[in-house]
C-alpha cells in the first residue's frame, strides 16, 4: 500500500526530467490560478511577513521508505533595517534507518544606502549528509543592487566577500576565503501565481578550483487566502566534492505552504 501526501526526491535530473519539471510547474500555476479564491489579503499591515511549508512522501509494504521536509522563512522590515531568516530540514529513512539528512539556516540583514543600493551581512549554516558535509558555517558581507524593480518583475543582485568553514565526512576541515555573487528574481505571473529563482555562485580565494553553485527555482500557486501549493527544484554543485560523493545533488519538491 502506498501513501503519498506530497513528493520530495533527491536525484540528478536528466533532460527528460527537466522538461517534466518545467511542465509540472506550469500545470501547478494554471491549476492554482483556476481554483484560487479571488479574495483580498486580510493580513494586517506590519513589519513581519513569512511562510512555513511541509512535504512528505511515505511508502509501506515490501519496503518502508519515508522522506520528510520542513521549511520556513520570515522577514522583519521596520523601515531602516531589513532582517531575513530561513530554515530548511530534509531527511530520508528506509526501514526505520536514517539514510540521509540535510539541514540549513540563514540570517541576513541589510540597510538601504540609496534608492537601489543596500549594504548587507549574512551568516549561514549547512549540514548536508547527502553530500558528505557534516557542518558548514559561512559569514559574508557586501553590497546589494536592485537591478529591476518594475512590477511584476524584480531582480536583486548581491556581491560579497566572506569566510567559509567546512567539516567533511572524509578529509580535512576546510577554511576558505570566498567571493560570492547572488541573484534573486521574482515574477508575479498572475494575482495568484509567482515564480522565483535564486542563484548563488561562491568562489574560493585560497587558490585551486574550489567553487560552488546553487540554483533554486520555485512556482507558487494560491489555493486560498492563506494556503498555497509550491513546486521547487534545487540544484547544488561542488566542483571539489567530498571524496566518494558526486559533484551534483538536486531536490524536486512539492509542498503545502501557509503564509503569515
Amino acid at each position: 500500500m502506498y501513501k503519498a501526501l506530497v513528493l520530495q526526491k533527491c536525484v540528478a535530473p536528466s533532460r527528460r526530467t527537466r522538461i517534466g519539471i518545467i511542465g509540472f510547474i506550469l500545470v501547478t500555476l494554471a491549476a492554482g490560478t483556476a481554483v484560487a479564491q479571488e479574495t483580498k489579503n486580510d493580513k494586517a499591515d506590519g513589519s513581519w511577513s513569512g511562510s512555513a511549508e511541509a512535504s512528505l512522501v511515505a511508502l509501506s509494504g515490501n519496503s518502508n521508505i519515508r522522506t520528510f521536509g520542513l521549511g520556513g522563512e520570515a522577514t522583519y522590515d521596520p523601515g531602516e533595517w531589513r532582517w531575513f531568516g530561513r530554515f530548511r530540514h530534509i531527511e530520508t529513512a528506509s526501514d526505520e534507518q536514517l539514510q540521509a539528512r540535510s539541514r540549513s539556516g540563514l540570517i541576513e540583514t541589510s540597510r538601504r544606502l540609496s534608492g537601489r543600493i543596500e549594504a548587507y551581512g549574512r551568516g549561514g549554516y549547512l549540514r548536508d549528509l547527502f553530500a558528505g558535509i557534516e557542518g558548514r558555517l559561512t559569514t559574508e558581507g557586501g553590497l546589494a543592487y536592485l537591478a529591476i524593480r518594475n512590477a511584476p518583475h524584480s531582480l536583486r543582485i548581491l556581491f560579497g566577500l566572506g569566510v567559509t568553514r567546512e567539516k567533511r565526512a572524509v578529509g580535512n576541515k576546510l577554511v576558505l576565503g570566498t567571493a560570492s555573487a547572488t541573484g534573486r528574481y521574482t515574477w508575479e505571473i498572475t494575482k495568484t501565481g509567482t515564480l522565483t529563482e535564486e542563484a548563488v555562485f561562491v568562489a574560493g580565494l585560497n587558490g585551486g578550483d574550489d567553487w560552488r553553485f546553487t540554483n533554486e527555482a520555485a512556482a507558487t500557486a494560491s489555493l486560498g487566502n492563506r494556503l498555497s501549493l509550491k513546486v521547487s527544484h534545487r540544484l547544488s554543485y561542488l566542483n571539489m566534492p567530498v571524496p566518494g560523493f558526486r559533484r551534483t545533488d538536486s531536490i524536486l519538491s512539492t509542498a503545502l505552504v501557509t503564509n503569515f
